[in-house]
């Protein structure tokens, strides 16, 4: 069998990859963590009253501490906006499913993710994760997929 399919890398797509991706992270105590670490560090050095270094040092955690927040809040938009700015950013993607595994194909790109070489996968409310033995992790949207091509892929997913 071989199911064939193309795609846009475009906002909505990246938006998609992203939303799905951060699902299945850590719970929001968890993404918060280095802020509140920072926090604690800056009032640790404002207590401490070293003459000198307290004050300025931690204000310095207090401003980590806010830019990290900023960073939690603003996850989505940043990551969207770097993968817009990127080449690939608007260029057509062909996508096989066959026998042999994933074949990704696009002007910046030439990938085979060859079935034995996915460990796991994540199913997704609208596609999959999956990831490769090798790292990382990639996600196949529902909607860049005809019904019979995401069936093919559940069954060689197991």
């Amino acid at each position: 069998m071989n199911f064939e399919s193309k795609f846009i890398l475009d906002k909505p797509h990246y938006s998609e990859c992203f939303e799905q991706s951060n699902a299945i992270q850590p719970n929001p105590i968890k993404r918060h963590l280095k802020a509140i670490v920072l926090l604690c560090f800056g009032m640790f050095f404002y207590m401490v009253q070293i003459e000198g270094l307290s004050a300025h040092l931690g204000a310095f955690f207090f401003i980590l501490a806010f830019v990290e927040v900023l960073s939690v809040i603003y996850a989505k938009s940043w990551w969207v906006t770097r993968q817009m700015w990127s080449k690939a950013s608007g260029s057509e993607v062909a996508m096989t499913l066959n026998e042999q595994g994933i074949e990704i194909k696009s002007d910046f790109s030439d990938y085979l993710l060859k079935w034995q070489d996915i460990q796991s996968f994540t199913e997704t409310e609208k596609g999959v994760i999956l990831f490769p033995v090798s790292g990382g992790n990639s996600y196949i949207s529902k909607t860049t997929i005809s019904a019979e091509a995401w069936q093919f892929l559940k069954t060689k997913l197991g």
